[in-house]
């Protein structure tokens, strides 16, 4: 009985501390999302930068608690969960979790994505996303797909492009 107790207690232990990880490269996901902000060329942002988030309740709060304290030229940013790829049309940024990395390719072909960076968590450069998040040596860093986006009429500054691997 106490081995298994005890098993159960390593188990949870290492848990949490998944948990924790991932809680960690949420946030280092959400700083790196308000960057690519300050560094695309976006036509028509009224008031607010929109960021669409297509992942689970923990991490739309997680990405909220970062970004939406955050302004960028006097702009506020509004942080909101989107359940289907209709929704990612009125979004300046959309970001899809590895869970939901499925759907980049229906939301590239569903949404009307002018003016919106599609931004996957799971390497789905080839299926239309403009930025994916890529682990190296334990590492955050991104890949960029210049031509998704040209195609939805962002530019890109070369600092932000030097970054990218």
């Amino acid at each position: 009985m106490k081995k298994v107790l005890v098993a159960l207690l390593i188990s949870l232990a290492g848990l949490a501390g998944t948990a924790q990880a991932q809680t960690s490269i949420t946030k280092v996901q959400s700083l790196y999302l308000y960057n690519f902000i300050k560094n695309i060329q976006w036509n028509n942002v009224s008031d607010k930068y929109i960021i669409g988030v297509y992942a689970n309740d923990a991490t739309v709060k997680e990405i909220s608690a970062v970004l939406s304290i955050r302004k960028f030229n006097g702009k506020a940013i509004e942080v909101k969960k989107i359940t289907s790829p209709v929704q990612a049309s009125n979004c300046h940024i959309v970001y899809v979790s590895a869970a939901n990395a499925g759907k980049v390719k229906s939301i590239k072909t569903t949404a009307n994505l002018k003016n919106t960076l599609v931004v996957s968590e799971k390497g789905q450069l080839n299926n239309g996303a403009a930025i994916a998040f890529v682990l190296e040596n334990s590492k955050l860093k991104f890949k960029i797909n210049q031509s998704a986006c040209s195609a939805s009429g962002l530019q890109i500054s070369q600092s932000l492009i030097a970054l990218g691997v």
